[in-house]
Formats: C-alpha cells, sequence, structure tokens
C-alpha cells in the first residue's frame, strides 16, 4: 500500500543515488513514484516490496562488472531478484525513456541496477571510491586531445599539405582510394599525425596505420583505438558505456586495448569543412 513513509523513503533511496539537480532527474523521481503507486494498484505486486529490493543494495548487481568490457542489454544487467519482481521490470520498461538536455536514454536508471553507483549531473555516473563513469550515446565522438590545443581547420591544412587534399579516413570506397594513391611512403603518416595530436605517444597508432593504410576497416579501426585510449587520458573516466537508444544495447569499455570482440565501428573525422562541432580536429565517431 502506498503511503506518505513510503514517498519519503523513494525520495531518499533516489536522491542518495544521485538522481537530483536536472529536470530529467525530478522527472525521473516523479515517474518512479507515479507508477510504482499505479503498479501497486493494477497488479498483485507490492510496492512496498519493489522498494525494498531497491534499498538493500546487496541485491543489486556489482559494480566490478564496470571494470570489464562488455557487450550486454541493459536488461541482462538487472539483477535476478528485480526481474522476478512484479512490478520492477513494468517500473524498468516506464523509467528507461526518461532523458533529458546531456542525459541519454536509460542513463537514469542505472543507480537502480548498479549498487554503489550513482547519477551524476557533472561527470555522468560515480561509483565505488572515486571511480568516474563516462555515458555516451551510440554515435558519440571520442576526442584524443582536448579542444582548443589545435585550431580548428587545422586538419584541412594537413590534408593539403601531406595528401593534395584527399582526407584519409572514409569508409567510401572511391573516396579512400583516392587518398591512398596519394601515398608514396606510409612513413608519411608520422608527419600527419605527429601535427594533428600535438603532445600525444603516437607510436602505436602510426605502426597499426602503415600495416593497414590501403584497408579502410582496418585503418579506421586503427585511429579509433588510439582515439578511445587518448579520450581515456584527456577524460580522466575509469570507464565508458555507450548506449544504443532503439535496443537498449551496452558497450562497456574499461580497457582501451582490449575491445576487438565488443565489435565498434570507428568513423574517424579527418576534414573540418562546415563542421562545427566543439572539439579538436581529428576526432573519431563510434557505433555500436
Amino acid at each position: 500500500m502506498y503511503s506518505k513513509d513510503l514517498e519519503k523513503r523513494i525520495d531518499s533511496l533516489l536522491i542518495n543515488r544521485g538522481i537530483k539537480g536536472h529536470v530529467a532527474a525530478d522527472r525521473f523521481r516523479q515517474d518512479f513514484k507515479a507508477y510504482l503507486c499505479y503498479f501497486d494498484v493494477v497488479t498483485d505486486g507490492d510496492a512496498e516490496n519493489t522498494l525494498s529490493l531497491l534499498e538493500d543494495e546487496s541485491n543489486l548487481t556489482s559494480i566490478d562488472i564496470l571494470g570489464t568490457n562488455f557487450r550486454k542489454s541493459l536488461w541482462d544487467l538487472v539483477p535476478e531478484k528485480l526481474k522476478e519482481d512484479i512490478i520492477f521490470p513494468l517500473l524498468f520498461e516506464v523509467l528507461l525513456s526518461n532523458k533529458g538536455k546531456g542525459i541519454g536514454k536509460g542513463e537514469l536508471i542505472l543507480p537502480l541496477i548498479f549498487s554503489d553507483y550513482q547519477f551524476s549531473v557533472n561527470n555522468d555516473g560515480r561509483y565505488g571510491v572515486n571511480k568516474k563513469s563516462e555515458l555516451k550515446d551510440d554515435g558519440a565522438s571520442l576526442k584524443p586531445i582536448k579542444t582548443g590545443v589545435t585550431d580548428k581547420g587545422l586538419v584541412d591544412k594537413l590534408n593539403d599539405k601531406y595528401f593534395e587534399g584527399h582526407a584519409p579516413g572514409y569508409v567510401d570506397t572511391k573516396k579512400f582510394s583516392e587518398h591512398v594513391k596519394t601515398v608514396e611512403k606510409p612513413e608519411v603518416y608520422f608527419d600527419y599525425f605527429s601535427e594533428l595530436y600535438p603532445g600525444c605517444d603516437i607510436t602505436q597508432l602510426v605502426g597499426d596505420v602503415k600495416k593497414n593504410y590501403k584497408d579502410p576497416v582496418k585503418f579506421n579501426t586503427a585511429v579509433g583505438k588510439f582515439a578511445l585510449k587518448q579520450y581515456k587520458e584527456v577524460d580522466k573516466w575509469d570507464n565508458i558505456m555507450y548506449i544504443k537508444d532503439k535496443t537498449m544495447e551496452i558497450v562497456n569499455i574499461a580497457d582501451p586495448s582490449n575491445i576487438d570482440s565488443l565489435n565498434l565501428k570507428f568513423t574517424p573525422k579527418f576534414k573540418r569543412g562546415g563542421d562545427t562541432q566543439a572539439i579538436a580536429d581529428g576526432y573519431v565517431n563510434v557505433k555500436i
């Protein structure tokens, strides 16, 4: 039976899990209360039981999994006790779509799935002892260097300087072939990437690109792996999660050096043109 006491417990639970400080977070709390009450009335479930399960973090999925690389559906991460509850699966489906500016679908429900995990307006997510979780929509960008380190349009100048204006990184076979034709010696990529990514260790990147510069998929994957490692250095996250909106599939990366099994698709952006995105040239988009 829903009561004022239950409402106070809900507020305490969600606020302690960091679900506050944003319009979407406030809406999430209101929806949680409304639908928990609704499902308590229209099903054989018990709101008190559902809330008790969520309050006891031993019932939740251990945050240890965030220290591993995996590709799973969000529902697969829900602990069995919550899956077996009558109300929680219904509540999960309703709350899943709650999102807002800077907050993607599924992001706010993570503190109800993982133990010792809090939503954070500033850092996407916090867990354990000072651990930082980065949350991204499918297709979002990786920045290998901090914004402002290089000027916008640098990559276009480098394409003219080294490749007769034919940028690398295209998936389109014709455009990729036009680029490859300008490469007399693959050693040129050392100079190109040294200027594009100043201050970065490009040894592994150049080695991988020199071996695979005629293969568009392998070329882009080499650049993507480099960008992922660099992005971890730039933003200091402990894990990064990509969430696919339509399917609620999640890819979690804690170790950027071991991602081959995750089946990621990288699209480097080596042409600025009229692109107004406020990050440094040479960023990479990722799709799962």
